[in-house]
């Protein structure tokens, strides 16, 4: 057999180093895989932080897959060396290397995913949509394991130490040890209850609500992207807003105008002027759509889910006001989420922000319980009362979240029928899973991952689901009380 092999041939550790570091490098470009539903948007968010376009995660890709073809073809040149001679020789160099690599790139992975911030939790969340076949893959393992165990334990007494551990307490500590991991294996599943197990008949689907009007199919805080998403069942589109020079409230989400306007074109001398400095008819010289056919942010004009031609009619699309904005959510009688950007201290309509936007609303003659603002802020709901506007939906009616709450968290919360709103979800392996907990509103840049779904792609009630490591733990009892009752009748 190959492992007897190189059993006796020395060097052989770097054959395993090696293979730890192709392992660790995978690992890497697993993580950014899981990321996938996010990269559009982290592209964005970095390219806003450094005031450039800069493709991240085609960045990271190439740096994680040169060391790991580095890791992958050394390993496979050292492998075929050691099987042709007996001892793999390797220069200080090369002994180094892998260490070295590890580090940096650990370290940096450990950066990057702190500063990836809410994006990284999707990593964990990924791995516990999946948790049930995970666990029955352990536990699967583990049942064939049982006879294998039991009959290697002679040998296993035999490479304990007698200068440690007496020959008579040998047998007590591996079988303790051996009944100590399947205890905690066959028990976890019964402990961990994943988020995708829900309790009693599956709660409804969450509503969607179009992040920044659906920020993946159109030009983000547009009329048009709202539009589009609609198609994909929306039932609300948030919105964030901020007040022009001349006190118009408009919508832009970035404090400067250059990563979603053309106005290096139109300005080129106030490019880094914050958005807010600019009055509302300067505002509507600019080309807030071109920037997303040029860059398909999101790919879904590559991948066909926005057509070339539908792209092209973005183009030239303007800022829209909020009075604009009010007018078209109440034509479709949706919801419209506010995301509020009070201007600087030295804008000539600070004091006056809210009761602008408040205003605003009012002469809309939009229905207000359609108004969704998340705060508890006493300003605010001073305001909202003074203006006799009590029917808008404040952080009182209802919890807005970035997805911070516990799988326990928001179990109770539905089984306390309050109602909550999660953001910013793009993953359909969350979105299932949120379903599950029973979640009312998902915020998304993407409806039209979820707007086809029936059901969750997996989901379980809570007592299937115990009932499969029941099964799974009577399995392993059966199996190994048969191997004990072979041995004892063997022995007589």
């Amino acid at each position: 057999m190959l492992i007897e092999k190189l059993k006796n041939k020395k060097g052989k550790k770097w054959i395993i180093i090696y293979l730890a570091c192709v392992i660790n490098f995978g690992v890497f470009l697993l993580f950014l895989w899981i990321l996938r539903p996010y990269w559009g948007e982290i592209n964005t968010t970095v390219s806003d932080w450094w005031g450039f376009n800069f493709n991240l995660i085609l960045f990271l890709y190439f740096l994680f897959t040169i060391p790991l073809l580095y890791s992958l073809i050394f390993l496979i040149f050292s492998f075929k060396k050691l099987l042709k001679g007996n001892e793999l020789i390797l220069s200080r160099m090369y002994k180094l290397i892998p260490f070295v690599l590890m580090l940096i790139f650990n370290i940096l992975i450990s950066f990057l995913l702190d500063e990836l911030g809410s994006y990284s939790r999707l990593i964990p969340q990924y791995f516990e949509f999946y948790s049930i076949f995970i666990f029955l893959t352990i536990q699967i393992i583990l049942i064939l394991l049982v006879y294998p165990l039991l009959k290697n334990i002679p040998h296993l007494k035999a490479n304990l130490s007698n200068k440690i551990i007496r020959a008579k307490g040998k047998s007590i500590i591996i079988i303790t040890c051996i009944l100590i991991g399947y205890g905690f294996a066959f028990a976890t599943p019964f402990f961990y209850i994943p988020a995708n197990v829900h309790e009693g008949d599956l709660p409804p689907k969450p509503d969607l609500i179009a992040h920044r009007g659906g920020a993946s199919l159109g030009p983000e805080n547009t009329l048009i992207a709202a539009e589009v998403a609609l198609q994909f069942g929306i039932v609300g589109w948030e919105v964030d807003i901020q007040i022009s020079k001349d006190g118009v409230p408009f919508l832009m989400h970035d404090d400067t105008l250059t990563r979603t306007t053309n106005i290096r074109d139109v300005f080129p001398d106030r490019v880094s002027e914050p958005a807010e400095n600019f009055t509302i008819s300067e505002l509507k010289q600019l080309d807030a759509g071109s920037w997303f056919v040029d860059k398909d942010p999101f790919g879904v004009i590559a991948a066909g889910i926005i057509s070339p031609e539908q792209a092209e009619s973005y183009r030239g699309v303007k800022i829209p006001t909020l009075a604009e904005v009010l007018k078209f959510t109440k034509n479709h009688d949706i919801y419209l989420d506010f995301d509020m950007k009070s201007p600087s201290n030295d804008h000539p309509y600070h004091d006056e922000y809210f009761e602008i936007i408040l205003d605003t609303t009012l002469r809309s003659g939009i229905n207000l319980s359609k108004i969704m603002i998340p705060t508890k802020n006493e300003k605010i709901m001073n305001m909202l009362m003074y203006k006799d506007a009590m029917d808008v939906l404040t952080g009182y009616e209802y919890i807005n979240t970035g997805d911070a709450y516990t799988n326990e968290e928001y179990r109770i919360f539905y089984q306390q029928d309050f109602p909550v709103m999660v953001y910013t979800i793009d993953s359909v392996e969350r979105f299932c899973e949120l379903w599950c907990l029973g979640v009312t509103w998902v915020k998304t840049n993407a409806p039209h991952e979820f707007y086809e779904l029936e059901t969750p792609i997996i989901s379980i009630r809570l007592e299937s689901y115990k009932l499969i490591w029941i099964i799974s733990t009577m399995a392993v009892f059966i199996i190994t009380l048969g191997i004990i009752l072979k041995e004892l009748k063997a022995t007589k």
